[in-house]
């Protein structure tokens, strides 16, 4: 029988997209207003177009990313302003070299591809890392629920499950369970 868990998580928005996003909205009032005041009826006609602009490059800046493990094999999609997705990560669960919690002694240097596909790199607790074809060695670090972790960790063969939880151990961090998330 097949197991499955999802989990979806909000990117936090930082300084520069703060920053962006106001960018943004001073520049939609100022075409409007500009097109509005200047052109006359016709500006206010464009001025819709350019607040629709506005308001869709808005939109792409909310980022959720949604992790899916089926069976240990985990994908992961990128989901920008809630109506466009694209899958980020897709990594079989053989092919997983390291599924570990973040430390102070976690290096991110090495990898071709790094992403964070989380609320931020900061709160991300577990990492995979992987060799790719297409990207190079990557690591990809998460922030699982304890149903995506159970489902990751079962994924992997016996010895990478005992590597993860001295791992855990060592760094004095709970092994996620099922209670923990209710």
């Amino acid at each position: 029988m097949d197991s499955f868990a999802e989990q979806l998580i909000k990117k936090k928005n930082g300084a520069k997209e703060i920053a962006l996003m106001v960018l943004i909205v001073l520049a939609m009032m100022v075409l409007t207003l500009a097109l509005f005041l200047f052109i006359g009826p016709t500006g206010f006609i464009l001025s819709v177009f350019v607040l629709w602009g506005g308001w869709w490059l808005l939109q792409t800046q909310y980022i959720e990313y949604e992790y899916s493990v089926l069976n240990g094999d985990l994908d992961i999609d990128r989901i920008v302003g809630k109506r466009k997705r694209k899958r980020v990560v897709q990594v079989r669960a053989s092919k997983i070299e390291e599924f570990m919690p973040i430390t102070e002694n976690t290096r991110i240097e090495g990898y071709q591809r790094v992403l964070a596909a989380c609320w931020s790199k900061e709160t991300a607790t577990f990492y995979v890392s992987y060799n790719s074809k297409k990207n190079g060695r990557t690591i990809v670090l998460l922030e699982p629920n304890a149903r995506v972790f159970k489902e990751l960790y079962n994924g992997q063969p016996r010895i990478k499950q005992l590597a993860l939880e001295k791992a855990c151990r060592e760094a004095g961090i709970a092994l996620p369970t099922e209670k923990a998330e209710g």
